[in-house]
């Protein structure tokens, strides 16, 4: 408890010092050490709570723990990838989102003991793999946010500190589809892995789940084609990422949330 308290703490500072160099009229990040090793602490402490998912029935993979493992996983890959990519701006969004991630899990915890609900290592694979493609989705739809609020205030001419400092468009709509197609391709594998390791989809209510996650699927597959034989980019990118990603969330988290906490 101790540690998502710490990570929490941890992550909401690092946003703190992420939005007032964005919105400060700062050339220099002067506090970016700090910021990265806030998000360090935060990232490793959260990680040494992960080991309670562990039982001798299995793995404990409830509406709570994936939520915060997905958070998790979303703030390593957009540590990572700030290294060597103008992207710390998301975190902005991303740091404090996992931060409520804990606090969520903290207020309503996951069922322990018999009521918990225990996965095969067969079918956390699976899991695990979807959660992925839903981490660097879930990139890809913080991007398109900080990308239509540079299109809204380009083309209103209202430039300030915030604006100055992000990438220009192009860079911000190649990130994005570059998030776009490693998450679909997750999504496509997780969703063959799915079909291989789950035995009767109406029997353990996944059916909704599963036509869900296809729509979602061929929202991106039209949107990444879309970008490659028609060039599609701008509002349509924009709105059907974000739609895609609603879908594919209320596929996941929506279907646990019923099932665990509604219907249980």
């Amino acid at each position: 408890m101790l540690l998502s308290y710490l990570s929490i703490v941890a992550y909401l500072a690092a946003a703190l010092l992420l939005a007032r160099y964005f919105t400060k009229d700062e050339i220099q990040h002067r506090h970016q050490q700090t910021t990265s090793l806030l998000i360090s602490l935060a990232i490793i402490a959260q990680a040494l709570n992960f080991t309670e998912f562990w039982t001798n029935e299995g793995v404990v993979f409830g509406l709570a723990n994936s939520a915060s493992f997905v958070a998790w996983l979303i703030a390593i890959l957009l540590f990572l990838s700030s290294i060597s990519k103008p992207v710390h701006a998301l975190g902005i969004i991303v740091y404090p989102l996992a931060a409520v991630t804990l606090i969520f899990s903290i207020i309503f915890p996951d069922a322990t003991g018999k009521e918990a609900t225990h996965m095969s290592l067969d079918l956390a694979s699976h899991v695990f793999l979807s959660i992925t493609a839903y981490a660097l989705l879930a990139l890809a739809v913080c991007q398109s946010v900080l990308l239509k609020i540079q299109e809204q205030h380009l083309h209103a001419r209202k430039i300030n500190g915030f604006i100055n400092k992000l990438p220009p468009l192009q860079t911000m709509e190649r990130l994005l589809f570059q998030s776009l197609r490693i998450g679909f391709y997750l999504l496509t594998l997780s969703l063959i892995t799915g079909f291989m390791f789950i035995e009767d989809f109406f029997a353990q209510h996944l059916i909704h789940k599963t036509v869900l996650s296809l729509v979602a699927w061929l929202i991106f597959a039209t949107l990444i084609f879309g970008r490659r034989l028609f060039g599609w980019r701008g509002k349509q990118a924009i709105t059907a990422t974000q739609v895609g990603f609603a879908i594919l969330v209320l596929a996941y988290f929506g279907s646990k949330f019923v099932l665990e906490r509604l219907l249980s």
